[in-house]
């Protein structure tokens, strides 16, 4: 009887089992694909808004889309929002601003990161001459002011280093009161003071710097926009961010607009010197009688009776 060689026992390759390499193919594919979907979904959503009857069911869209995407997609939602609010439409526009700060609130922690370039491109939009949009940027700067200039008050005036935070508001809103355009350094300034108002916990430290660079825009000769400037003494004034130095800086340049030929700009003023009054401990002993010296000169002005 022959005898046969046994069989050699190889292990057999399971079937049906695609090479790692595949895997990730596909599994990056599938990424790709979801992400050209949810950007056609978010683009879709944004063009509906210039149509009075589709704006508020895109809104409703697109909140919704903010608050499930996930962290991956910020950036992309980001960029279709930056481009949309130079949208032709100003609703488009005003919608689009106030979009980025509910992403900004929704997902803090995602874009914490891109907080330099959210603040730059709304501050870019108070170029826009519509005055609806110029709103938008003012809320828009308020509410990110809310939201990441708030801090733990043991860490001192500055609020545990917030000072670093107030510098992405202000370097371009001063840089846009450095244009030669009344509606830019308005729009700006405007900005500036709702910053102020709004912040949760205000870095008085920080705050204090501001005064400096607002007293020279006061005495600038080609700095238009006074009567929109004066409002950010104001709010530095009831938060406590003017010292004595800055305050015997600021008077006699409040007192000079008390005398404009423009009546915004003389209310403001008179505006500016009431809070100085109400929130300065210093003000009675260094302008107490210059201040009333010059309302007295400008008794008969209907503006300044009631401060007066």
């Amino acid at each position: 009887m022959s005898s046969q060689a046994p069989k050699s026992s190889r292990p057999s390759k399971p079937p049906n089992q695609s090479p790692p390499t595949s895997r990730s193919s596909a599994s990056s594919l599938s990424s790709h694909l979801a992400m050209v979907e949810l950007k056609q979904r978010i683009l879709t959503a944004l063009s509906k808004l210039a149509d009075r009857d589709t704006h508020q069911i895109a809104i409703d869209d697109l909140e919704k889309i903010i608050q499930s995407i996930s962290p991956e997609a910020i950036p992309m939602l980001l960029n279709c929002l930056y481009d949309s609010s130079a949208d032709p439409k100003p609703a488009v526009k005003k919608e689009s601003l106030r979009l980025l700060t509910v992403v900004c609130a929704s997902h803090s922690d995602s874009t914490s990161t891109h907080l330099t370039k959210i603040i730059a491109h709304i501050i870019r939009r108070v170029k826009d001459s519509d005055s609806g949009v110029k709103d938008s940027c003012r809320d828009a700067i308020g509410a990110l002011s809310a939201q990441y200039l708030k801090g733990d008050s043991s860490g001192g005036g500055d609020n545990g280093g917030l000072g670093s935070v107030v510098a992405l508001f202000v370097k371009p809103l001063f840089e846009a009161m450095g244009e030669q355009n009344k509606g830019v350094q308005s729009g700006a300034a405007l900005c500036m003071a709702k910053m102020v108002e709004c912040a949760a916990s205000p870095p008085i430290m920080a705050f204090q710097k501001l005064c400096p660079r607002i007293c020279k825009l006061l005495n600038n000769p080609n700095f238009l926009a006074k009567a929109s400037l004066l409002p950010v003494v104001s709010n530095l004034s009831q938060v406590g961010a003017i010292g004595q130095q800055s305050l015997e800086n600021l008077l006699p340049s409040i007192h000079e607009l008390l005398g404009s030929t423009d009546w915004a700009t003389r209310k403001a003023a008179a505006d500016a010197l009431s809070a100085l009054a109400l929130h300065s401990s210093n003000f009675i002993t260094d302008g107490g009688a210059s201040t009333f010296a010059v309302l007295e000169a400008c008794r008969f002005d209907k503006h300044i009776e009631e401060f007066r």
